[in-house]
């Protein structure tokens, strides 16, 4: 796990009410993704978003159609991201223009929205055990993954399988010699309130050694 990944880790875990993440070089939610695209080393290209809309006469348009750039915040041999859409609430505001251009961030929807992205995992990696409060829907696009949760019991996701994770710890691993992508519609989700009354919060853990 590369250092600015256990600084952005730490403090998500320090910051359990907040939906932002933060590194200790740049403070702001925001990581440029001019600083890491030297960096971009997953072999499947980036995505492509073709976007609709209307005239003010309302005949449909195809507003933008481009390939947005991969972003890697943790580093080469870590995960990627691309955001393709964010909502901060629903319903959906259908006339808001849509900026193809916009800054890449780490994916996180706010607390009533939804956010649309793509997820590149590296060959053998497995990702820090995690919980978020969002419900997840995971599309395995490319390559494959094992997912694992708690006492160890593992799935494994191959290419058009779907995976909804609700705000369980959960790890990722890619287990191939190749990459593997999934498209990830992120929504803000409510806390998990035990029969003790206790909120199980968002959390990061390192990776586990393997036995």
């Amino acid at each position: 796990m590369s250092k600015q990944f256990k600084n952005v880790l730490r403090s998500f875990t320090n910051n359990n009410d907040k939906a932002v993440l933060e590194t200790q070089t740049q403070p702001s939610t925001t990581i440029s993704s001019k600083s890491t695209s030297a960096a971009t080393m997953s072999t499947i290209p980036p995505p492509r978003a073709v976007v609709t809309s209307h005239t003010a006469s309302g005949t449909a348009i195809i507003s933008s159609d481009s390939q947005l750039p991969l972003f890697h915040p943790f580093g080469p041999s870590a995960s990627g991201f691309t955001t393709i859409h964010t909502l901060p609430s629903l319903p959906a505001s259908l006339t808001t223009p849509i900026n193809p251009n916009a800054e890449q961030t780490i994916p996180r929807p706010a607390p009533a929205g939804l956010v649309v992205c793509t997820t590149d995992f590296p060959p053998h990696y497995v990702t820090p055990t995690h919980r978020t409060i969002t419900c997840d829907y995971m599309i395995v696009m490319k390559g494959e993954l094992v997912l694992r949760v708690d006492e160890g019991k593992e799935t494994v996701l191959k290419e058009g399988d779907i995976c909804v994770q609700r705000g369980t710890m959960h790890t990722w691993e890619n287990r191939t010699d190749e990459w593997c992508r999934c498209v990830c519609v992120m929504t803000g989700g409510e806390k998990i309130v035990m029969a003790d009354g206790k909120a199980l919060e968002q959390s990061y853990t390192p990776p586990k050694p393997k036995n």
